[in-house]
Order: C-alpha cells, then structure tokens, then sequence
C-alpha cells in the first residue's frame, strides 16, 4: 500500500521498507518524514543520494507530497532517509527592509524566494510602514509575522499555506472520531497557567489586550520589533496572547490511520468515556506510521474571544 517516488521515480518495488513515518504540523514545524530502508547490499549508497533530492511517499489517498531530503543515514543493513516538506534554503539567515509592505506580499516573494507557491485562508492583508528581516532565515522570520497577526503557515508539497487561526479553527468539521469505551487517549487541561492578556510595548508605542478569562496573569512578550502605532500594539497583543494561551486545552488519540484527516482542520471528537470533552477540536499535529498502519492525533480546543 506504500508508495515511495524518488526524484520522480517510483522506486516501490526495489526496496524493503523497515520503517514509515510521516508528521505533519499546522504551524511552527515543518512536516516530517522517517523512512527507514532494508539495505543489506549497501544498494543506496551506490545510488548516490544526496541532501536536496525529492521524495514522495503516498499511502492510499494520503500523501506527503513532495518532500526535500535533508539528511541521509546509512546504517548497518539500513539506510535512513530523512526528509521535510519545507526547503532548507528557507532557513538561511537573511537580510531584507520593507517598506509600505503587505501581509500577504510578504508571504508571496517569501513563497517564490523558496521555489513555492502562495495561498492564503482567511488572512487579513494588513499593511505595514517598515519591516526589517535581520539575519533570520524566511521561515522563522515569516512564522514570527504570523503570529503577530494570529496567523499560521505550513508547507505541503511545494506550496506555502499562509492561514487566520481564527478563520480556519471556525470551519464546520466534516469528520468526526469516534473514540470506543478501551480507546487509548489523553486530554490535557493547563487552563491554570493561561495569561489573562498580554502588553506589548516597543518603542513610543504600547498596547494591551485582556480577556474574559478570570486569571490575573499577565504576558510580557519581548523582541516585538518595530511598531506602527498604539493600535497595532493593540491588535499584535490580542494574536500573540492566542499563541501562548492556544494549548492551554489539547490532547491526543491513537488510532488506525484515518484517511481524512489532516493538520490545521477541525474534526468533531466524541468519547466514550469523556463526553465533557465531546465537541469541535482543531488538529495541529498527525503522526501516521504507514508501515504499522496506526496513527497518533493531537489536537487543542479551538480558542473563543480572540
């Protein structure tokens, strides 16, 4: 049912796979692939494989789409193929100033400057007088933007997904999982240690943003970087209160690989055993293991009120 394309070749049949993981991450990490190959006659190291390369792993109707090796690792009998969907050159430290910028802009000459393509889901194209990239790769530098205005991005198959957390987690699920009464899971609730509203201040600009929330708690982010005005001081405290406070409510489930379900979409949970729990969750992280055909699926209540 594995299906391994290498540098657009379907190589399935001339290998022995030992080992298929495959993360994928709604923000902050790119997506991941393990995969380790029975390699007795030392084959791969004759092929010449090389950090760079494009690999493609499909099981079913789920893909990883095409990934970017970034590590290969011969072993004794095996051989190690590591590979992400993001391109290393998005992590090169980078020097560029902007100016009267936008959002969405950004995202784009960061996406072509990598060798992918643009998208965008419920962004809000703000536009911003000066922005200045110091010595950061385009990923970090674009990751932090993100936050700032309560967005987050991903990287699948050659295109740059830039998304409004807010939007995505409001869409209506269209899957739901079931978990049985012997279902292995666990919620976790830090609720305890979440900031009741954060202060930004930089420069001769500052801005606050409180919640609801009945904890006194108060989130001092620092290094925000240059600031326009007292309202966008305002606005990136409201995102950047989301950012630290999004996990407070998550937990995971381990499953058979389901085929419908991907990282950064909502599904609704149902348990057996933990019905307060029921309702809509946001996926942020899934771990298929297509060689045991078992899943581990982590998600966090969507956050009201941000």
């Amino acid at each position: 049912m594995i299906q391994i394309t290498y540098k657009g070749v379907d190589i399935t049949e001339s290998v022995s796979i030992n080992r298929c993981w495959h993360d994928m991450y709604a923000s902050g990490k790119s997506d991941t692939l393990q995969l380790r190959l029975n390699d007795a006659q030392n084959l791969w190291d004759v092929w010449s494989p090389a950090v760079g390369d494009e690999i493609r792993v499909d099981y079913g109707t789920i893909s990883t789409g095409t990934m970017f090796v970034s590590r290969l690792i011969p072993q004794n009998g095996t051989f190690d193929i590591i590979a992400q969907s993001a391109p290393a050159s998005g992590f090169v430290p980078q020097n560029k100033a902007w100016q009267k910028v936008r959002l969405l802009q950004l995202g784009a000459e960061i996406a072509k400057r990598n060798g992918l393509s643009f998208v965008s889901y419920g962004v809000e194209d703000r536009l911003y007088s000066f922005i200045n990239q110091v010595e950061q790769g385009d990923f970090p530098f674009l990751h932090r933007r993100a936050q700032l205005e309560g967005c987050s991005f991903l990287v699948y198959s050659k295109t740059l997904v830039l998304y409004s957390e807010a939007y995505m987690e409001a869409v209506p699920p269209t899957e739901t999982m079931e978990v049985a009464i012997d279902g292995d899971y666990k919620y976790t609730d830090r609720s305890s240690g979440m900031y009741g509203s954060c202060v930004v201040e930089s420069g001769m600009y500052s801005g606050e943003f409180v919640t609801d929330i009945n904890v006194g708690n108060i989130y001092r982010p620092t290094n925000i970087g240059s600031i326009g005005s007292d309202q966008e001081a305002e606005r990136f405290a409201k995102n950047l209160l989301r950012s630290v406070n999004k996990d407070c409510y998550s937990g995971f489930v381990r499953s058979h690989i389901l085929p419908g379900y991907a990282a950064a979409s909502t599904i609704t949970l149902s348990n057996a055993r933990a019905s307060t729990w029921d309702g809509t969750v946001f996926i942020d992280h899934i771990r298929n293991d297509y060689g045991s055909g078992k899943s581990k699926i982590f998600f966090r209540r969507p956050l009201e009120g941000y």
